[in-house]
């Protein structure tokens, strides 16, 4: 690159250095938020050793260049967002997102390559030297002033510079600036033929700014009670199904049949993070509350981040909250067995708070029309529950289906958080006693009074959730592959299902660029069931929280949808909308007179099965939301004149008669004015929509082998 000489001392090291965040930034992140395409990650050409983790066209992603691109975009995700936690879920997302993008460069860059675009290094200088302002915003802002003025002499100090951290970032500047031109250029070529009308600009300002305001009656879909129209004979479906047959066609399809071995937590995963933690215990003792360091070694050391303030008793989970309640600053616990893992808790400080808080447990009866009945039940369950064990007889005898898993145990609550009986009994009790039977909106309760304080806490924890350890996982996978080879020597998944204690599911109908829900990243399987016979089964394929064993169920020819399996369902209420819509029709058809020689408030008074109301200034681009998205009824508006009453007019919701009060004048002078951004802003839509349709089709004839599943 061209350089020119300017002044520069040791202040723009120090400016570089103050900024250096910033620039450290730049250097990850792509810079290509200013136009449609998104570049993502630079390559680093690592080598694989002997194994393809994907080609795309022949040219191949390492496994050793995805794996860093994806640390790195988890570590990013930890820097901005230090609390959250980063699932699962979580690293499947930013894994799919790595893969997308870096198949979506690799195809862009052949394409660049193929059509022969190229910079020269006059563009990259005269966008550096001569119109620095508009470079993207993540160079820009490195440069903005403490007013957010852009600040010519300190870029020029930069931009002059020869320290080594400098002349890196520029580099660096260069090349993502370089990149954002042949994408500009191969975007221009995509979409150089598109054009925006006049038409199409009046019609959307049209859609955007003309408002129109009318009154309506409606009958609606839901005044038709005919049970009769349920009654559909096979000859109705059918010839419903031939009338409509093009709304039913069929894309080639695989189905396939699976089940999932999951990977569960061992008991031997359990002691595993209760001797991590324990590790902990003596260090967690040791350290000042007060010092940094005991804020840094909680934060790094437990899933749960140090808050440093007062919580209240309904935010703390139960095991840390029995502990606290019985504590003094500084003590600290054994090691608890918590509804969120294993932890250790150290109290540092308690205070009075505002509010008072109720522990409760209770036992729920449902009432099932006989209220009689309940309540005798109710009571019977009181009398055992004043001697017995109350936690038992909620996991036995409540309706309350949480019962199973909390033995009905409510936590800690406040006013407001209870329905009003329910609260007004557990507020009003003695701790220990237990009471009922209260009639709520929900049944019958029988409630057991078990703590009362106004305290809140500040503490810290370490905590770790029990996880599944790499020799659990090994033995999932283990069982996964022992159940593949007894399917792929003959048995039937559902017999091996069976000996496994698995549910079989099914995949419903997958497409060829289409993916499967459970497996969402995974396109080789994919492939597989379009390039292999019914019956064959693929080996396990790793899937969040365990392993899956696929077989092809059934292929499904391009067509039309088979008529038997959807005739019940889809076709069925199809034809009995239909014939809904069709007797409403009749009906509004023989008040269409009456409706239009009377308003229609008075028209509708003393009939039930009218509804009158008022839409005010609407528009088409964002409809009033009494009428919802109903283009019909409102496309019908619009092509009426102030004054001018209309319908019966299909709606949405049924038939509509209407009045239109007022309309917004056409102005000339302020459409004029308008229109330049609104044909920006079609052109942009419009150039979008072609670059991702391109992107799409470019996708879908490449040749992509991915082998993803072979590594995770």
């Amino acid at each position: 690159m061209a350089n020119k000489k300017y002044h520069h001392s040791t202040g723009i090291m120090n400016k570089m250095r103050d900024k250096m965040p910033l620039i450290i930034i730049i250097l990850i992140i792509a810079f290509l938020a200013t136009i449609v395409f998104e570049w993502g990650m630079d390559y680093l050409g690592l080598n694989s050793g002997n194994y393809v983790f994907a080609k795309v066209n022949g040219q191949e992603i390492t496994y050793q260049e995805y794996e860093m691109t994806v640390q790195q975009r988890v570590d990013q995700l930890r820097a901005n967002n230090p609390d959250q936690e980063i699932d699962d879920a979580t690293l499947q997302q930013i894994r799919q997102g790595v893969w997308d993008e870096m198949v979506q460069n690799i195809l862009l860059q052949q394409e660049i390559e193929k059509l022969g675009i190229s910079v020269d290094d006059n563009e990259i200088v005269n966008w550096i030297y001569q119109r620095p302002e508009t470079l993207p915003d993540q160079i820009r802002q490195v440069f903005i002033d403490s007013t957010g003025v852009f600040d010519y002499q300190y870029y020029q100090m930069v931009l002059s510079s020869k320290e080594p951290q400098v002349v890196s970032f520029w580099n660096q500047v260069e090349s993502e600036l370089r990149r954002t031109l042949l994408l500009k250029k191969l975007e221009n070529v995509i979409t150089s033929s598109i054009l925006v009308t006049d038409q199409e600009v009046q019609q959307q300002y049209r859609d955007q700014f003309i408002q129109a305001s009318f009154d309506y009656l409606l009958l609606p879909l839901t005044s038709i009670n005919d049970p009769s129209i349920n009654n559909v004979s096979d000859e109705e479906l059918r010839q419903y199904y031939e009338a409509h047959k093009d709304e039913y066609r069929q894309q080639e399809a695989v189905r396939f049949n699976y089940l999932v071995v999951s990977e569960k937590a061992t008991s031997q995963d359990s002691t595993d993070t209760e001797n991590r933690i324990k590790a902990l215990v003596k260090q967690f003792k040791e350290l000042d509350p007060a010092d940094s360091s005991f804020i840094d070694y909680v934060n790094l050391n437990s899933e749960t981040k140090f808050a440093g303030d007062f919580q209240k008793p309904n935010s703390i989970r139960s095991g840390a909250m029995n502990f606290l309640m019985n504590s003094q600053p500084g003590q600290v616990s054994e090691i608890l067995k918590d509804e969120d893992g294993i932890k250790i808790v150290r109290l540092i400080e308690s205070k009075d708070g505002e509010e008072e808080f109720v522990k409760a447990s209770h036992i729920l009866v449902n009432i099932e029309g006989d209220t009689a009945q309940a309540k005798t039940k109710a009571m019977e369950i009181l009398e055992k529950a004043k001697n017995g064990n109350f936690q038992e007889l909620a996991f036995q005898l409540s309706d309350d289906p949480t019962a199973k898993t909390n033995r009905g145990n409510l936590g800690w609550f406040t006013k407001g958080a209870m329905v009003k009986e329910f609260e007004e009994a557990a507020f009003n009790n003695p701790t220990g006693s237990v009471i009922g039977p209260i009639k709520t909106q929900f049944g019958y309760h029988i409630i057991k009074v078990e703590g009362r304080t106004n305290k809140e806490f500040k503490f810290a924890e370490l905590r770790e959730s029990v996880k599944p350890g790499s020799d659990t996982k090994e033995l999932t996978k283990i069982k996964a592959e022992e159940i593949y080879k007894q399917v792929e020597e003959g048995k039937s998944l559902d017999s091996v299902a069976a000996q496994y204690n698995l549910a079989v599911q099914n995949t419903g109908d997958v497409l060829r660029n289409g993916t499967i829900q459970i497996a969402p990243t995974n396109k080789s399987l994919v492939k597989f069931g379009f390039d292999n016979v019914e019956g064959s089964v693929h080996t396990p394929i790793k899937v969040q929280g365990g392993f899956a064993v696929f077989q092809i169920s059934e292929k499904i020819q391009e067509g039309f949808k088979n008529f038997e399996e959807i005739k019940n369902t889809t076709i069925m209420q199809s034809v009995v909308q239909e014939k809904r819509f069709n007797l409403l029709k009749q009906k509004a058809d023989g008040v269409a007179s009456q409706v239009q020689g009377s308003s229609f408030e008075s028209f509708a008074e003393g009939k039930p099965d009218f509804e009158t109301g008022k839409v005010d200034s609407t528009t088409m681009g964002q409809p009033n939301m009494q009428i919802g998205m109903d283009y019909n009824l409102l496309r019908t508006v619009y092509s009426m004149e102030v004054g001018q009453s209309g319908g019966p007019i299909k709606g949405l919701k049924g038939y509509y008669f209407v009045k239109v009060t007022y309309k917004t004048p056409f102005n000339e002078q302020d459409y004029l004015a308008k229109a330049p951004e609104i044909r920006a802003n079609l052109l942009a839509q419009k150039k979008q929509t072609v670059i991702q349709q391109w992107l799409t089709e470019l996708k879908d004839r490449a040749e992509i082998e991915d082998n993803r599943d072979l590594f995770f």
